[in-house]
């Protein structure tokens, strides 16, 4: 996974650490199923820097077990809890740092209520030589595409970073698991792609993917992909919407 700083570097080497021990741990790595950027960036199907660790909980009995298994590791690697969500398994972890005004807060989110339509693997994560539970692509891809809008539905932000990976994964040519995208929007899988072109068009702005890509991306990264990505993003919903049209019709 690209670390386009120094800044970077210091913050992979705390990610990585915590992201070995959860995968060390029989319990956490058999209840844990890896999902999210960082999960995509280390099987090569994005090209970006990633901050967050992210992951789904299919078991939600296990919830408390889960987070008292984390804790355990936080205590371990001398990690503190900066800020704790009452309402889901969500922590901000703050290590130290050296850099002054760097970063110094890492994010961790489990999620207990994953669509049952999702597909999980066993896969192999080259850069730490270890194996865990994850989405399969079209999963990923799915999912990738419902949060790229509940984000703004849920807390009214915007991350840039959703529609670079969703223009990645397109032009990867990965495939999309369907069931997941109607199970989580609660709408058709052509009514959701229709209802996330026009959010893009409306909210999608260059300077937005300009100021959450800066931190993530090499300056030539940046510079090919920010004036492409909104219209080409919307060209493949466009054609998307097309061919669910054809079918049905």
């Amino acid at each position: 996974m690209l670390a386009p700083s120094k800044q970077a570097i210091t913050h992979k080497i705390q990610l990585f650490r915590l992201l070995k021990e959860i995968l060390s741990s029989n319990y956490l790595a058999n209840e844990l199923v890896f999902k999210g950027g960082t999960y995509a960036s280390l099987l090569n199907y994005l090209d970006r820097f990633s901050v967050d660790l992210d992951f789904d909980l299919p078991n939600n009995n296990a919830t408390e077990k889960v987070k008292q298994g984390c804790r355990k590791i936080f205590s371990d690697l001398d990690l503190v809890i900066k800020d704790e969500s009452k309402n889901y398994l969500q922590f901000f972890l703050k290590y130290p740092s050296v850099l002054g005004n760097a970063r110094n807060t890492l994010k961790l989110e489990i999620n207990d209520k994953p669509s049952k339509f999702n597909e999980y693997e066993k896969v192999n994560l080259p850069e730490i030589n270890m194996y865990c539970t994850g989405h399969t692509p079209s999963t990923m891809f799915a999912n990738k595409l419902i949060a790229a809008k509940a984000r703004f539905d849920k807390n009214g932000k915007i991350a840039g970073r959703d529609f670079y990976d969703i223009h990645m994964f397109f032009e990867k040519r990965i495939e999309i698991n369907r069931a997941v995208v109607e199970d989580l929007s609660g709408t058709s899988y052509t009514n959701y792609l229709q209802d996330l072109s026009t959010f893009i068009e409306k909210n999608v702005s260059e300077r937005l993917l300009m100021e959450d890509l800066n931190p993530l991306l090499t300056p030539e990264q940046l510079r090919r992909s920010i004036k492409v990505i909104k219209t080409e993003v919307l060209q493949y919903l466009a054609n998307g919407i097309e061919q669910e049209m054809l079918l049905i019709g």
